[in-house]
């Protein structure tokens, strides 16, 4: 089941700050998107203390709720500064989404150009990422890393809980 998607209002493009426009990033410029009444919005939040000049290795930890699976869709960052993150999937043996840290702008968009993800990543109840922020602005840095998904009833192959 689809039902029009609510950011481009079915038009698959969405208007810039700047004021051009692109392919509406929710939707991914289809105009449509899953209408699965079980599906709920939902975000998880890396949000650490805030980072001293040029602090490294800052661990933070999200496990997501027992009520149901999560599918990850869209990252979502702001800083008050340069950073670059590592996230491992914690279910999954400590399995690193990167080989070493990316840089933050490289790695997720704004809330208002989300960067969406090709395929939706699955993240099991109960289970956890941890993310391991590093400053590169040399100032107190304010992050915060919005993982944008929905909550699903249940993900294909998943464990037993």
């Amino acid at each position: 089941m689809t039902q029009t998607c609510q950011a481009c209002r079915g038009n698959a493009i969405v208007a810039t700050p700047s004021g051009g426009v692109i392919k509406c990033p929710v939707c991914q410029g289809i105009g449509q998107i899953s209408g699965d009444l079980t599906d709920q919005l939902f975000w998880y939040l890396f949000s650490p203390a805030q980072l001293s000049a040029n602090q490294q290795g800052v661990l933070n930890t999200i496990t997501v709720d027992n009520d149901a699976d999560f599918r990850i869709r869209w990252l979502i960052v702001s800083s008050t500064g340069l950073f670059s993150v590592e996230i491992k999937d914690l279910y999954a043996g400590g399995a690193p989404w990167m080989p070493t840290p990316v840089n933050g702008e490289n790695f997720a968009g704004t809330a208002q150009l989300p960067f969406v993800l090709p395929k939706p990543y699955p993240v099991y109840k109960g289970s956890s990422l941890q993310a391991k922020f590093n400053d590169r602005s040399g100032a107190p840095n304010t992050i915060q890393l919005c993982l944008v998904g929905y909550k699903i009833d249940k993900l294909p192959s998943g464990p037993s809980n």
